[in-house]
Formats: C-alpha cells, structure tokens, sequence
C-alpha cells in the first residue's frame, strides 16, 4: 500500500467508526419516549379501558394496561418483572371524584421511568380530582439513587472481556482450541470476580447479592470474550473490530441507557434484547434488587452468545492469501523402475 493512502485510509476509518458512534447513541437517546410500558392496574376492566383511553390521549401507546383483581397480585407481578408499576384506584373512579388511588413503583427500575410514571399518573389524579399517593417497593440504594450503576458496571465488564480475548490471541498465539476455551473460563471467573469485588465489597455500589452477581458477570465476561476470540480466530482482526463495534456502540444504546428499553425506538430495543449488554444490565438488576427473578431471557441470550463463541473457538482457521501463496508444493516422487 503507497505510503501517502494510509494517513487517508486511517481518517476514513476513525471517521465511519465515529459515525456509528455518533448515530447508534443519539439515534436511541436524543429523542426518548415512553412505548408500552407495563402498568398493572387493580381496578374493573371497564375502569381500566377508560383509564387506557384518556392515558392515550396523552401520549398513544406510551402504556400497556392490565387489569388485576387483587392489590396483592399486582405487587407480585411488579416483583417478579411482569410489570413495570402498579395503579391502585381505590375508591376513586376515572369518570368522577375519589380519593385513595396509589401508584406502586420500583426504583430500582431507574429514576427517568419512574419520574414519567409518577408525572403522568398524578397528572390523571390532579385532572379528575383523584388524589395520587406514591409508594416504592423496590427503593434504590443510597449509594445508587440515580440507578445507574447496573449500566456502567456491564460497560466496565463488557470492554474489559473484549481486551482480554485479543491480549490472549497475542499471549498464547499457538494454543489449541481447548486450551484458549479453558483460559478465557478462567479469566472470565477472575475479571468477573475483580469487577464484583470493587462494586460490592469496596464500592457498595451494588451489593447485597455478590454471588449470583459474580456468576452472571462471569457469564457476561465468557460470552464477551469467546465471541470476539472466535471473530478474531475465523475473521482476523476485522472480525474482533466488527465485534467490539457491535456490543459497545450499538449493544449500549439499544438497551436503552439510563431511560432503559421502553424509551427508545421499539425496532431498536427488540434488536437489543439479543445483545450482551441489555441482556446483562437486566440480569444484574434482577439479581440484585428483585432476588433474582425473571434471569430465564438474559442467562438465555448470554448462554446464545457463548455457545456461539466457543463454536468459532472450534471453527477451522480459514488461511489467508498470503499463507496460501507461501505454502510449497510437494513435488512428486519420481517413478522407479523394475
């Protein structure tokens, strides 16, 4: 290549990865609004329909109601991750005057959706003369009030993985495909173990359940890294960029950020639920704050990822021109006579 084409080359390239920066972040989170959010909402059907109508007029298809018949079976449903709140009308009545309604939430779903829920459910209250009192069930702590440590917690995991995998590519250039499999198993124990340590034990950032947390963290480091290791191995070191490009400017957008799923673009959210990080910042939440329920999709879509990973560890190694063109024929024996 001309020695004058890669200083081009080089700003072509910084400036397209720039670009999917740039548009994968501001394209998920400069204009966010609420889309189906799951509202649990203990009142008669007929109430929740009228209730669904004059929510929709406000902003269409903000919200996903649905009725239940006990106070107690909505709570539930906000615990185990069915829903995202609970509206208790009480005595009050959407087409009169009442008091006593309540709107149940769970901080630890982050701040941003629980201030949109709380604005918009005592905003109904205000307009039909129905009071509007706010209970968290599931408070945030107070060294995470604003609920973000999840995401920065799988941000500082995620690239880590992706420099672990590459260092080992470099470190032990010839090992077999069992032994790169056993050691990014063993480092995903060991950086999963160092990330949870200073976010539980040192921090208290997101403490009260280190084992579980160190276990889905392993799993996030072991799909991370065996992902990119098989790119890097099948593809070269395009395949590990591709990689990196995929989970750190496209996964962390399409999980929503600190608005989370149900704030950006739906097309964009459905594709991130397959991605590691939404997948891994929903696990460490229900792990640390829901006492691990509703793990069964996030473990899945991690699980996916290292199956995948370690199915290109496996793959045959695909030569490249060069080593093609260097390989020397056998030449033939030559025939001998009787």
């Amino acid at each position: 290549m001309h020695e004058r084409r890669k200083p081009v080359i080089v700003m072509v390239v910084a400036s397209l990865i720039g670009m999917v920066f740039a548009g994968s972040f501001l394209g998920a989170l400069h204009h966010t609004r609420p889309h189906d959010v799951p509202v649990a909402v203990v009142a008669p059907e007929t109430d929740v329909h009228r209730l669904g109508v004059m929510l929709d007029r406000k902003a269409k298809g903000a919200f996903d109601l649905t009725a239940y018949g006990s106070q107690d079976m909505a709570r539930d449903a906000l615990l185990n991750r069915d829903v995202d709140a609970v509206f208790v009308l009480g005595d009050g009545r959407v087409a009169g005057q009442g008091r006593g309604a309540r709107l149940i939430v769970a901080g630890a779903n982050g701040r941003i959706e629980n201030g949109v829920l709380t604005e918009v459910f005592q905003g109904f209250g205000q307009a039909t003369g129905i009071q509007v009192a706010v209970e968290d069930i599931v408070p945030l702590p107070s060294d995470d009030n604003n609920g973000i440590s999840s995401i920065f917690f799988v941000v500082t995991t995620v690239i880590p993985a992706v420099i672990m995998a590459v260092l080992f590519a470099f470190a032990v250039p010839t090992a077999g495909a069992g032994r790169r499999i056993t050691l990014l198993l063993a480092g995903s124990v060991v950086l999963g173990g160092a990330n949870v340590l200073v976010a539980d034990a040192m921090l208290g950032a997101l403490a009260g359940a280190p084992w579980a947390l160190w276990g889905v963290t392993s799993l996030l480091v072991f799909a991370v890294a065996s992902f990119t290791a098989g790119a890097l191995h099948v593809a070269g070191p395009p395949g590990a960029g591709l990689t990196a490009l995929l989970l750190v400017p496209i996964g962390l957008p399409a999980s929503g950020g600190p608005m989370g799923p149900r704030f950006i673009p739906q097309w964009y959210a459905a594709f991130g639920e397959w991605l590691p990080p939404s997948a891994a910042i929903s696990a460490v939440r229900n792990v640390v704050y829901f006492d691990g329920n509703a793990l069964g999709r996030p473990l899945l879509v991690l699980g996916l990822w290292a199956a995948a990973g370690i199915a290109l560890v496996l793959a045959p190694k695909r030569r490249t021109r060069e080593q093609r063109e260097t390989v020397t024929p056998t030449a033939p024996e030559p025939a001998t006579g009787t």
